[in-house]
């Protein structure tokens, strides 16, 4: 069996992206944490986790924590029996994104000791993933196999490196559903989208995508069956609809564009300096423009009836961008910046498809805003390197 040359390019850019991201997380831990690697699931003492986790010694913030939070309580307690629910924030919208949280603890072997480190192996396994997976299509473009790296510039990718969120898992599956509908692999293309719903119930739109394109081309009994891509994550669903209290408000209005124009007109920082506030506000803007590039490469593809499977799935994207509520969802970069993930990375990949380079830019805008928020821990890898080496 002789290798293939290109895709043993690609795996070599999907695991150099890997590495890169990992390196980050260990000199982070090593430096801001103290080399307590808990430090990455952002645990704030506003929640405080569960007892029986004491032992993990875990890293808590003084107030708020952050999403990783809940998805670690969850890899420990998937299946309800520990009453682990009862120390999450909004436990039925969590427990709903299982995907990552279920592979750490079935990695782990149900185990406590090791779940910890499964976690962090399945966050790295879908960058290493979705990077093979976008290597695969800058080949495919004609690009090469190096575009895997760009991977990761997802800011949903970042996101999940720094706070360890599930969004890196269907950001992933994003690429591979672009890939897979291009060469049109149904059995590959399938699995992704299984796997996509049970990342995240926005995961469910890729579902719909491939199956109101399969519609169009008038393929009914294709789909048919790529809607049965929605079962296992109905089924999971509806599990904890009867093991969970009522779910918060869902965060939709039907006032077209309200969330994205109230966070343009009423940016919110809260550091004390004004230096420090009016950057922040001004890459929250910029980041804003990137949502908006996106929201415009959709206009212009149904503006021009575009129809494949990554078109439709950028205008479910797009309206979901549209409904999204003021709120939590828009309430800094790290909240609209992974949850839109997505849409920029399939505005990216669409346009690249057609030789255009400027919906890239969409990634591109998002990514300052993002780094901007990870600034603490960039310096203190700097005054720990420095030091080192003195």
């Amino acid at each position: 069996m002789t290798l293939n040359p290109q895709r043993v390019r690609c795996a070599v850019f999907a695991l150099l992206c890997a590495l890169c991201l990992f390196a980050w997380q260990a000199l982070t831990v090593r430096y801001t944490y103290s080399g307590n690697w808990t430090g990455l699931f952002c645990t704030g003492a506003l929640f405080p986790p569960p007892p029986p986790l004491a032992a993990e010694h875990l890293y808590v913030f003084p107030k708020a924590g952050y999403d990783g939070q809940a998805y670690h309580d969850i890899a420990h307690d998937p299946f309800f029996r520990r009453g682990f629910a009862r120390y999450i924030d909004a436990p039925r919208l969590r427990y709903r994104r299982i995907l990552v949280p279920g592979l750490a603890f079935l990695l782990a072997g149900g185990r406590d000791r090791l779940v910890d480190a499964a976690y962090f192996a399945v966050v790295l396994g879908f960058i290493a993933l979705g990077a093979w997976w976008l290597a695969r299509v800058g080949a495919l473009f004609g690009y090469g196999a190096w575009l895997g790296l760009c991977f990761a510039a997802v800011p949903a990718v970042l996101i999940s490196v720094d706070r360890m969120t599930v969004d890196v898992a269907l950001v992933a599956l994003v690429a591979g559903f672009a890939l897979y509908t291009r060469e049109w692999r149904p059995g590959k293309l399938y699995a992704v989208l299984v796997a996509a719903a049970l990342s995240r119930e926005t995961g469910l739109l890729l579902v719909v995508a491939c199956v109101l394109w399969l519609a169009w081309e008038r393929r009914f009994r294709a789909a048919v069956l790529f809607s049965t891509a929605a079962l296992p994550a109905a089924a999971w669903m509806f599990f904890v609809q009867l093991r969970t209290g009522p779910a918060e408000a869902h965060p939709i209005t039907w006032r077209l564009l309200s969330g994205f124009a109230g966070r343009l007109l009423h940016p919110f920082s809260a550091d004390p300096s004004p230096a420090i506030r009016a950057l922040i506000d001004t890459f929250d803007v910029v980041a804003l423009a990137g949502v908006g590039l996106a929201l415009v490469w959709a206009g212009l593809s149904a503006w021009r009836r575009k129809l494949t499977p990554v078109s439709v799935a950028i205008y479910l994207f797009a309206l979901l961008a549209l409904v999204l509520a003021p709120g939590d969802t828009w309430s800094d970069v790290y909240s609209f910046g992974r949850t839109l993930s997505p849409l920029l990375l399939l505005c990216a990949l669409d346009g690249l498809a057609e030789r255009k380079f400027w919906p890239s830019l969409s990634v591109l805008l998002v990514d300052p805003a993002v780094g901007l928020l990870m600034g603490r821990q960039f310096l203190n890898i700097v005054d720990g390197l420095a030091a080192a080496i003195r």
